[in-house]
């Protein structure tokens, strides 16, 4: 045993060692004034024997308290029945009502947590299937949107797909919560083109860039990357969305990306940056908390649950994040992707 094994062991038997050595003691006492010529030698072998007997007793203390303690955590994984009577037999009848008690809390709560389960099971489908039913009249004001544009004035164009990008992009948020909260979620690892991906996300956010008059600037080159086109799709559209809702109006607001390879940490980079309104620098740590606002007077809304989901995301795909930022100039946010050879 190691010695805070020992240790344990001797809190717990510190009560019978305590009888033992006094019961030893008067042994002593006795031999010294029955056999005075012999004291030395019996109190000698008695020493030993009471040392041997305490740790035997020791060792017999801790193989119980093992086959106690095996028992006690099968009856905890398994509050059943048959577990109750094992656990009562191995630590006496004298505790059957508290244990009773116990067995009976256990399977409540159980069944509270099996029923909790499938609640959380059922809203979970409900939410996959409410998105893919209204992704559909989303589909259909796109197709409207894109066929129709001549038809429409300017203002009521860019109104219409500033609200199509914004539902998009909440719907997309809810779906993805959805799924992270399940206890096992499947994504689609495969070779991924960075500049195929952003293309597709700019295409989309094309019409609010161009509203908000925010340059974007690409200085990206294609990196051998594995990840899942969807989630990677959807985080770098929520990093775009928010660089454009807190740009600043006064200047001429830009996005600049670029890809590349960082020898030092061995790993493929994705760097967005923008000159928007930034952050203060004690607002860092917690950008990617639920819900945080914030002490940045000029980010009144706040950053709610994109970024959350932004690291949530990264963290599954094994996708490193930094970020820095100087307040009043620009947010910097970049993304590390392992080697393939590292997956």
């Amino acid at each position: 045993m190691k010695p805070r094994e020992w240790l344990t062991m001797l809190k717990l038997s510190r009560a019978w060692i305590l009888l033992f050595c006094i019961n030893s003691a008067f042994f002593i006492f006795l031999a010294w004034v029955a056999y005075p010529e012999t004291f030395e030698l019996l109190v000698g072998m008695m020493i030993i024997f009471s040392a041997a007997s305490i740790v035997l007793g020791m060792l017999l203390v801790r193989k119980s308290q093992m086959k106690k303690d095996k028992v006690f955590y099968n009856f905890l994984r398994e509050p059943s029945l048959e577990q109750e009577c094992v656990l009562i037999e191995s630590i006496g009848e004298i505790h059957t009502e508290k244990v009773n008690y116990l067995a009976n809390k256990l399977r409540i709560l159980n069944d509270q947590l099996d029923e909790v389960k499938l609640l959380s099971l059922d809203y979970e489908e409900f939410i996959e299937s409410w998105v893919h039913e209204i992704k559909t009249p989303i589909s259909l004001l796109t197709f409207v949107l894109q066929n129709r544009k001549e038809e429409m004035s300017e203002l009521v164009y860019q109104r219409l797909e500033h609200a199509r990008i914004n539902i998009n992009d909440n719907v997309e948020r809810i779906l993805f919560y959805a799924r992270l909260q399940a206890a096992h979620v499947d994504y689609k690892l495969e070779r991924v083109s960075l500049n195929l991906c952003c293309e597709d996300v700019l295409m989309e956010l094309q019409s609010l860039l161009e509203e908000r008059e925010v340059k974007v600037i690409s200085q990206m080159k294609d990196a051998p990357i594995v990840s899942d086109v969807n989630a990677f799709q959807f985080i770098f559209t929520q990093i775009l969305v928010n660089a454009v809702k807190y740009s600043n109006e006064k200047i001429d607001s830009f996005i600049w990306l670029k890809t590349g390879f960082d020898s030092v940490k061995n790993r493929y980079y994705l760097r967005i940056t923008d000159n928007g309104i930034g952050m203060l620098s004690s607002d860092l740590p917690f950008i990617f908390d639920k819900g945080f606002t914030g002490d940045n007077p000029n980010r009144k809304q706040s950053t709610g649950i994109g970024l959350y989901l932004v690291k949530k995301l990264c963290d599954e795909l094994q996708i490193g994040i930094e970020v820095e930022s100087k307040y009043g100039e620009e947010f910097i946010i970049q993304f590390l992707f392992p080697k393939i050879d590292d997956l």
